[in-house]
């Protein structure tokens, strides 16, 4: 019975969508806000540069975990290149592959997508022609500008990541090579290497013969450039124009991948079935996948619930605070277990029959998120199961006073007695109170 009431539990985790509106009403696509009637994921912000002379917009999109301020995390953040070409699509992948399906398979994180102005003067690293070559200057103005705003302003940690496509992609690789330290991962999508007569390239194969990229990432995505009737056998060697942009971005890769010495986390992938145009959206997959395979608690602890071995609640919350120890350490800085993650774990222990694992992964909440009218509602729900009504009377009034909109009375008066009906009351409590 208890395998049953598992699979179904695995499966309500892993399927019920989570909202994530926007905190802005300026970039509408993917959620549903009831008051407005519009479509809301994230928010324009604007910062004067002194760097670059001109006021330069910020596309902002924060996880849902972000959006209540009585939870005290800090979001590693994405800083996106020709941001108004890619935001939507990298924003939606990692919400995604965060917290939609039950899915932790990446971070909920921060993405600040940067449009262009100068597309062409901002990343290129050295001047050729035209406007050209001001690419320093502006690796300048994320780094003393957008950066200290962005950390300032929303809940952004120091773990970052860096990707842009294309001119954006070459400018990732000039990033990596000249400031290392500024970010963790960096994302280059079929980079333009062929750059000012391959100038980058060969500053870029020097470095990674003599610089420390220890604990640094770096995905590559090559798209299918050829002509139509060459394969990719056959660009060895080869000499025509037409293929510089994607010799030079296989000579750079195997550069990349012969150098096991220089402590570079390296991986690249060559897309025979995209064009420069569509390999963005399946390279941001690859590079999240790649960039994050600690990230993913897995099943060891979901396990626990189906389990017919003894009750072991201190094994659950061992688990889980050991998992996610190892993230802090990824990331250089404390991160909690994520609440709604954790809840739904409560959840499933109630499910079966496991009160006392229940009541240890709600504790665990309210020892990390006290203030989150979520923590105390779900308190209250176990305690109703538990037939004891002046606990979770008090857990529901403390969830009303964090800014909760129940009724005390309805929620001491409906049982849960299935994992069908505690999943979805779990969602209606997650839906109210993000």
């Amino acid at each position: 019975m208890k395998q049953l009431v598992l699979i179904l539990f695995v499966f309500l985790f892993s399927c019920q969508p989570s909202t994530n509106v926007g905190t802005g009403s300026s970039l509408q696509d993917t959620e549903a806000e009831e008051s407005t009637n519009e479509i809301v994921i994230g928010t324009i912000d604007t910062i004067e540069s002194g760097i670059l002379g001109e006021n330069r917009d910020l596309w902002i999109y924060l996880p849902r975990s972000a959006q209540n301020g009585t939870k005290p995390q800090l979001f590693p953040v994405v800083y996106l290149l020709d941001g108004n070409g890619h935001f939507h699509s990298v924003s939606g992948m990692i919400r995604q592959l965060s917290a939609v399906n039950g899915n932790r398979i990446v971070p909920e994180m921060i993405v600040v997508g940067i449009p262009n102005t100068d597309r062409m003067r901002d990343l290129s690293p050295t001047h050729t022609t035209g406007t050209t070559g001001v690419g320093t200057a502006f690796l300048d103005f994320i780094s003393n500008e957008v950066i200290p705003h962005v950390e300032e302003n929303y809940p952004a940690s120091q773990y970052r990541t860096f990707v842009g496509h294309s001119l954006g992609g070459l400018m990732a690789i000039e990033a990596l090579i000249t400031r290392p330290e500024e970010f963790a991962n960096y994302v280059a999508i079929d980079p333009s290497l062929w750059w000012d007569d391959q100038s980058i390239l060969l500053r870029a194969e020097a470095a990674l013969n003599e610089l420390d990229f220890t604990d640094k990432s770096l995905y590559v995505s090559i798209a299918n450039t050829l002509p139509s009737d060459m394969s990719v056998e056959e660009i060895d060697g080869d000499t025509q124009e037409l293929t510089e942009h994607i010799r030079s971005i296989f000579q750079f890769a195997r550069s990349a991948e012969s150098n096991t010495s220089n402590g570079l986390n390296f991986d690249w992938r060559y897309y025979d079935d995209d064009s420069h145009g569509s390999v963005p959206l399946i390279s941001e997959y690859d590079a999240f996948r790649f960039l994050f395979p600690w990230y993913d608690p897995g099943m060891e602890v979901i396990e626990m619930i189906g389990s017919d071995s003894a009750e072991t609640p201190e094994a659950a919350v061992s688990a889980t605070v050991s998992h996610f120890e190892n993230v802090s350490a990824q990331y250089g800085y404390n991160y909690l277990p994520p609440l709604n993650w954790v809840n739904r774990l409560g959840t499933g222990f109630l499910a079966v029959e496991k009160p006392a694992s229940a009541l240890a992964m709600f504790q665990l909440n309210l020892s990390n998120f006290p203030d989150s009218p979520l923590t105390h509602e779900s308190l209250g729900v176990y305690f109703v199961a538990q037939e004891d009504q002046a606990s979770a009377r008090l857990h529901f009034q403390h969830a009303i006073d964090r800014g909760a909109e129940i009724d005390i009375e309805e929620k001491l008066a409906t049982p849960y007695v299935s994992a069908i009906e505690m999943a979805a009351q779990l969602e209606e409590q997650e839906e109210k109170n993000p």
